[in-house]
């Protein structure tokens, strides 16, 4: 996470950094982006990266925590969970994320974040994932859906519920990226598979 030195610069200076490192970020795989290329687009050195920050995941980890720090505090602007219905919060979360990845770059950002490290090893990406936005919120939704929606009022069985909304809503994210969908067909495709989880697909004899 960045350092106290970050944190104390000007809003202008954290901005225009963070901009820098969502250009870079978003423009090639993760692998191959650059933090010359951040340094040069923000107007600052080296130095001053490796006095703000540790590394390029450091800041990844920064820029990941305060997007999902901003899709919760929109949900809960927006009053996205007022009925209580898991389906209609998840449904609410995906359009705050598809609206917040309409620009091409933080798409493109998100894209390529979730891209490479689908494939790593969990000791590589265990600190990375905490901070994507939809991971460890598992607790915060079950606090406020509605616990009578569920055939099973034992939690154990509820939070695994969540985890596999969630689990379904970065995937439609995803595939929204890569296959290019509008919000019309993103939403529709999450609801299709919500609708499944919901069901189930075992044909009752």
């Amino acid at each position: 996470m960045p350092s106290k030195t970050f944190l104390n610069l000007s809003e202008q200076k954290r901005n225009r950094i963070i901009q820098a490192a969502i250009k870079e970020l978003s423009s090639a795989p993760f692998a191959e982006t650059s933090i010359n290329k951040i340094v040069k687009e923000a107007g600052i050195s080296r130095g001053s990266f490796y006095m703000y920050f540790e590394d390029k995941y450091d800041l990844t980890l920064y820029l990941l925590e305060i997007t999902k720090a901003y899709l919760f505090g929109e949900a809960k602007n927006n009053n996205i969970s007022v009925s209580g219905d898991l389906d209609e919060f998840i449904v609410g979360l995906h359009n705050l994320l598809y609206d917040y990845y309409i620009q091409a770059e933080y798409r493109n950002f998100f894209k390529n974040i979730l891209i490479y490290f689908q494939g790593k090893p969990e000791s590589e990406i265990k600190c990375m994932k905490s901070n994507l936005p939809l991971y460890n919120e598992v607790d915060n939704i079950y606090e406020i859906i509605d616990k009578n929606q569920f055939k099973s009022q034992d939690k154990e069985f509820i939070v695994h519920s969540i985890e596999l909304t969630i689990i379904i809503l970065r995937n439609v994210m995803l595939q929204s990226f890569l296959l290019g969908l509008d919000k019309t067909e993103s939403t529709k495709l999450l609801k299709d598979q919500l609708n499944i989880l919901k069901q189930g697909y075992w044909r009752n004899n």
